[in-house]
């Protein structure tokens, strides 16, 4: 597996190094000081894997990359990872395929656990102030915290389960964890999505923070299946 890591930071960079190293001893990670340095290491004849790319460099800044990797690139899995966890940066970068949006101040492991998650396909990952900002922003739109329902009619299955996505924990993980089939895990997230009212993991991860069954500091959230 390759990784390339793109941040106009040499020591931001180094230490990413490490810690993608310590999660996956096997993978050649590339480094990139700027969007044109990693456009030339993306146009090697050895394909990159993913892409952990910082929101905000000098020339062209890591959003306006994202679009330049989605364009050639449309398959290869791009996480953002930056300091700025406000809901325009978020939802621009969804918006622009990328796999997720991880703050700086993540630990190792919600590294690891994002990358697993891209490269799985299994949908976007974020980190969870990232969420609760996105939910405080949708929550603003809608003229305050009225518009939701606070209770849900939902079995505590469904509150482990709900809690356990909001982790960033796949189908597989959730039906390790509570000893059920990944079909059974499918059919109750797809009541519970019906009973929160979304469509997505993402979404029903945001209405998690709001139940407070959200995930625990330093976790992720995943959208996908």
């Amino acid at each position: 597996m390759r990784i390339l890591i793109v941040d106009d930071h040499a020591l931001v960079r180094r230490g990413m190094y490490h810690v993608v190293k310590e999660g996956f001893p096997e993978a050649d990670v590339l480094e990139a000081g700027s969007a044109e340095e990693a456009l030339k290491l993306l146009r090697r004849p050895d394909a990159v894997d993913l892409a952990l790319v910082d929101v905000r460099m000098p020339d062209l800044d890591g959003l306006e990359l994202l679009r330049a990797i989605k364009s050639e690139w449309p398959d290869l899995p791009v996480i953002m990872i930056s300091t700025y966890e406000n809901a325009p940066y978020v939802k621009r970068a969804l918006a622009d395929g990328a796999a997720g949006y991880l703050l700086k101040d993540a630990t190792p492991e919600d590294l690891t656990q994002a990358i697993n998650v891209a490269i799985s396909g299994s949908g976007n990952v974020l980190s969870p102030r990232v969420i609760q900002n996105l939910f405080e922003e949708q929550q603003g739109q809608a003229g305050g915290g009225g518009g939701r329902r606070t209770e849900y009619s939902l079995t505590q299955r469904e509150q482990d389960i709900l809690a356990l996505l909001a982790e960033g924990r796949s189908n597989r993980d959730i039906a390790q964890r509570l000893y059920l089939s990944e079909k059974t895990v499918k059919a109750h997230l797809a009541a519970i999505f019906r009973k929160l009212g979304v469509t997505n993991r993402t979404q029903a991860a945001m209405v998690a923070v709001q139940l407070g069954v959200g995930p625990a500091p330093g976790a992720i959230a995943a959208n996908g299946e």
